[in-house]
């Protein structure tokens, strides 16, 4: 919990930081504008388009881009991470000044990075998202220290993000529901929440913030609408001293750019596969994380 009074600022009022901490998420509205989310829906669209033509899914070192087939809609990409490294646009928003506006009041000013993901959910297909903690994926726990109060996942809204389309479920509160204890294996997946009277959709519109700590329960619908393939923008961001892997982020306020090798963020073989690589090809499963 707080333990100290935090600093607000325009865009992270005490509102949001109060229901971060109590409810476990918060929304910040309108945070970015409709010339820079065109920006985003290009990157995105062409980071789909290769996942469409290598048509199977494909990694170098912490880049991997997500493509499955589907029983409804055939060979879908389903998701990416790290398109950052290769794409001045994604890795310009994940830093952009406005993001540490919104999560220094909770974690501080010099961050690490891990998660830097794309989402994507295709009309009629099988992706959706069970309901689960984010706590699940922070493995080794020993690289993370009290995870609690030093993660924020936030998830930039690119498309309307709304039930008809697979919008995020959340549960209000459930970050207070268990202890913080991240080998607690059976607090990671939570179906039993769907029958929960405090589970309701995150409905944001394109520009707007959303956030959510390691412990809340989340998870998502699918897409039932006929023409807009849902884009979404994450990025997991964790106190750097309370963290031994990620790439910076930002320290003591300063931007800092991707360059030289790649960090040890959730690729394991990042040292010894340097090469790019089909999972199939190296009879690899290749889990989405987030």
């Amino acid at each position: 919990m707080l333990t100290a009074e935090p600093q607000t600022n325009d865009l992270m009022t005490a509102d949001h930081i109060r229901q971060y901490w109590e409810e476990g998420y918060t929304v910040v509205r309108g945070v970015f504008s409709e010339a820079e989310l065109d920006q985003m829906r290009t990157a995105c669209d062409r980071w789909k388009f290769t996942g469409d033509l290598l048509g199977r899914t494909w990694r170098k070192q912490n880049t991997v881009i997500w493509v499955d087939e589907d029983a409804d809609t055939g060979t879908t990409v389903r998701g990416m991470q790290w398109p950052s490294y290769h794409d001045a646009v994604m890795d310009k928003f994940r830093t952009d000044p406005r993001m540490l506006m919104i999560i220094e009041p909770l974690i501080g000013n010099s961050i690490r990075q891990i998660i830097n993901q794309v989402h994507w959910k295709r009309p009629g297909s099988q992706t959706s998202w069970a309901l689960h903690r984010d706590v699940r994926s922070r493995r080794p726990s020993n690289a993370f220290t009290d995870l609690y109060t030093s993660w924020v996942q936030t998830g930039i809204a690119i498309d309307p993000h709304m039930k008809e389309n697979g919008a995020m479920q959340i549960v209000p509160g459930s970050h207070l529901d268990i202890e913080h204890d991240p080998e607690d294996k059976s607090a990671w997946m939570a179906p039993q929440y769907a029958e929960d009277a405090r589970i309701k959709d995150m409905v944001l519109e394109p520009g707007d913030v959303g956030l959510w700590s390691a412990y809340t329960v989340h998870g998502g619908g699918f897409n039932t609408t006929k023409y807009l393939d849902r884009r979404l923008y994450i990025n997991g961001f964790v106190k750097a001293e309370k963290c031994a892997r990620g790439e910076w982020a930002w320290k003591d306020g300063r931007t800092c750019g991707l360059y030289g090798e790649q960090a040890l963020v959730q690729f394991e073989e990042i040292e010894e596969i340097r090469h790019a690589f089909y999972a199939s090809e190296l009879n690899r499963k290749e889990v989405i994380r987030d």
